[in-house]
């Protein structure tokens, strides 16, 4: 009996285990499959959200409100925006945030399925001054462009005879793109008011480019500062100096402004549109602007043409001022349609001195030319005369040296 027992125990045991790994690997590949098995699309294609229904706004004032398009699917969505009901003489739009442009749809590009993607824009409506108070319905209809999803929205707008008190802190800027050269310092002109009715400690900060300068100063000053204080219902006017690096991105280059007092903030967006700063910079691989010629023979010189600035070069060609108008010079290739920020150009020059040229050395000027920008450099030309002619004028030398000698050996004898 003992032997039975002993043989049936272990085949349980290992029958228990074999269960166990069965069970075990069912379980891992169930949630094996359920990881990789990605989460179902939303059936919107889109989410249209205008966090306020029901506004009150004043006769003559102007409401705003951040409206956030979320798309909900992989791809790009294209929704289209609609306004119904609007009364007559009211300026009510969607607008694209920066630059401000009235809008009529709004693209939203594409998320994966664990993130999305949404796109902010701003409703504007401005009530006319004789507006008679009472509730104005606008109705927004946002429709996607290639697909069924629809949203429709119903503001509500209480227009009332008394200004609403909005509070808090102004920010404008009256001229929020300028452009100029990489390297060069822009002076913007900001408004910032306080709207309450108490006095504001308002400390002022930028959100700018790394390697930029940021300084505010008042309008007729030379002073910089950080904060300032303002009255109350008071405004004042603000210069923000902006300082570019000269090897910046000739590009578009957006800075924010911020003020702060308190729970009390405004921001405004500047842009500076970056041109470029062109360099020229001429010079050979030896690092020496001379060379030597021989009269009447064709002579290479090498030389490089780089642009060490930050906007491209174009239409560029070559001139010369020449040691005499007899001189050829030729260039190979004779104008570059593009040179762009970094790249440097081979030029190939052909100089020929004319035959009779005297031996010595000449200066020559060599120009590199454009629209835009114009860089010159002189090279140093050595002419030395062919062999021959040194053995013609060796000859002529002898000749005259014999002659002299003839002359004073007959006047010697006499």
């Amino acid at each position: 009996m003992r032997i039975g027992v002993t043989a049936v125990r272990p085949r349980i045991f290992y029958y228990s285990l074999l269960w166990f790994f069965l069970f075990a690997s069912a379980a891992v590949s169930v949630g094996l499959g359920a990881e990789s098995t990605p989460a179902p699309e939303s059936k919107e294609s889109f989410n249209l959200i205008l966090p306020f229904k029901d506004l009150t706004v004043g006769q003559g004032q102007e409401v705003t409100m951040d409206t956030e398009v979320v798309n909900r699917r992989r791809f790009p969505v294209e929704v289209s925006l609609t306004l119904e009901g609007v009364p007559q003489g009211w300026d009510v739009n969607f607008n694209s945030r920066y630059p401000s442009y009235p809008i009529r749809s709004v693209t939203v590009a594409g998320g994966d399925q664990n993130t999305t993607k949404s796109t902010t824009i701003e409703f504007k409506a401005k009530v006319p001054d004789n507006t008679k108070p009472g509730n104005y319905q606008i109705k927004v209809t946002a429709k996607d462009a290639a697909g069924p999803t629809q949203s429709v929205e119903t503001l509500n707008l209480r227009v009332t005879s008394k200004k609403v008190e909005t509070g808090g802190l102004k920010l404008t800027s009256q001229y929020p793109v300028l452009s100029t050269p990489s390297g060069q310092t822009l002076k913007f002109t900001i408004d910032l008011k306080n709207e309450t009715n108490k006095p504001l400690t308002t400390s002022l900060s930028t959100q700018a480019p790394t390697g930029w300068t940021v300084r505010f100063k008042p309008q007729f000053g030379d002073t910089q500062i950080s904060s300032i204080q303002l009255k109350e219902n008071a405004s004042e006017t603000l210069s923000v100096e902006i300082d570019s690096p000269a090897r910046a991105e000739a590009a578009e280059h957006p800075i924010t402004v911020r003020a702060r007092a308190g729970a009390f903030e405004a921001a405004t967006s500047l842009k500076v549109t970056l041109k470029g700063q062109q360099d020229l910079r001429m010079g050979t691989t030896a690092g020496t602007l001379s060379t030597s010629v021989t009269a009447g023979k064709k002579a290479p010189v090498d030389f490089v043409v780089l642009n060490a600035g930050t906007a491209a070069v174009r239409n560029l060609s070559f001139i010369t001022k020449k040691p005499g108008d007899k001189w050829t010079i030729e260039f190979k290739p004779d104008k570059l349609d593009a040179l762009n920020p970094g790249e440097a150009r081979e030029i190939k020059m052909e100089i020929l001195a004319p035959d009779r040229t005297i031996a010595g050395d000449y200066a020559l000027t060599v120009t590199a030319n454009s629209a835009d920008i114009t860089k010159s450099a002189e090279f140093r030309i050595t002419v030395s005369t062919p062999t021959i002619w040194g053995w013609v004028g060796f000859g002529i030398v002898g000749l005259v040296v014999i002659g002299l000698a003839a002359v004073f050996f007959r006047l010697g004898r006499r």
